[in-house]
């Protein structure tokens, strides 16, 4: 069973960035849920991705490659549906999760096969993908926590595969476009390591730095596969009023800790969809080497 599970997270992984399709979806998240349209153009070496918010405030995005290209000025592009759509390696999730083909449903007309995938340990949230039956493309999914309250629900309403697309790509009047914000440099060799890590979890990619405002902020992601968390820090200033800070919306925590260290002051953050207990243990984690003490 866990088997067929795999093949199916494999199927959803590849189908991401095969399919061209437009549809209507809701997100929710801690109660609170909002509607978006999206169209999705997969070309020769080129996906463009255009996603608007049908309710409340207009908003709108237009990303090439998954870079983002033009944006309103509005809350941020909705990415866990993107993110949980492509799965490192979906034959070692095993080790972290137990993996289950729950059966098949129904979902904006389309048939789906279900796939649950449950941690073993407390350190990462459980999740449902809903995967289209034909394609692999993920259709709805659902997020939880230990207490089986739901954090996240990404659902289509409406699904149209391989729709014409040509005018419905084209950004609106107030999708200004987007200065590159990219890091500045990769870090060779971060000093900046935490001393524990949930148990699969790795460097996501290099460290990189990254220009804000007088300072520069490492920035280095972490992931087990399917979960996934950013490090940052930055220098401080004497005079810098920063607080230690814990905030959870919806799956996404946020976890500071000022650190004054021989080198300086510095803030160290955890932001990603793991549990709040384990995000404040890999700050605490972050105790300097040589002489350095917390505040």
């Amino acid at each position: 069973m866990a088997g067929e599970a795999q093949n199916w997270l494999s199927r959803m992984t590849e189908a991401a960035g095969k399919q061209s399709f437009h549809g209507a979806f809701v997100y929710e998240r801690t109660g609170s849920f909002t509607t978006h349209e999206i169209w999705r153009q997969v070309g020769d070496d080129v996906t463009t991705e255009r996603l608007v918010q049908t309710d409340g405030e207009y908003q709108e995005w237009l990303r090439r490659n998954g870079k983002l290209i033009c944006a309103t000025t509005g809350g941020p592009v909705i990415a866990s549906q993107e993110a949980s759509q492509t799965i490192n390696r979906p034959e070692l999730l095993e080790e972290w999760y137990e993996l289950q083909v729950l059966g098949a449903t129904r979902v904006a007309s389309r048939p789906v096969t279900v796939v649950a995938v449950k941690p073993r340990d407390a350190h990462r949230y459980a999740y449902e993908f809903y995967l289209d039956s034909d394609t692999g493309l993920l259709l709805k999914s659902l997020m939880v926590n230990e207490r089986q309250a739901l954090l996240e629900r990404f659902q289509f309403a409406t699904f149209e595969l391989n729709p014409t697309l040509a005018d419905a790509m084209a950004p609106g009047k107030g999708c200004l476009e987007v200065t590159d914000t990219e890091a500045e440099a990769m870090v060779a060799d971060s000093q900046w390591q935490p001393a524990w890590l949930p148990p699969g979890f790795t460097e996501g990619r290099q460290a990189q730095l990254l220009n804000e405002g007088d300072g520069q902020i490492i920035s280095q992601v972490y992931t087990d596969g399917l979960a996934r968390f950013t490090l940052f820090i930055e220098p401080l200033s004497e005079e810098h009023q920063a607080e230690d800070l814990r905030a959870q919306l919806g799956p996404t925590v946020a976890v500071s800790r000022k650190l004054n260290l021989t080198e300086g002051l510095f803030l160290a953050t955890v932001v990603g969809e793991i549990p709040p207990a384990t995000a404040e243990r890999i700050v605490g984690s972050l105790l300097p080497e040589q002489g350095a003490q917390t505040p």
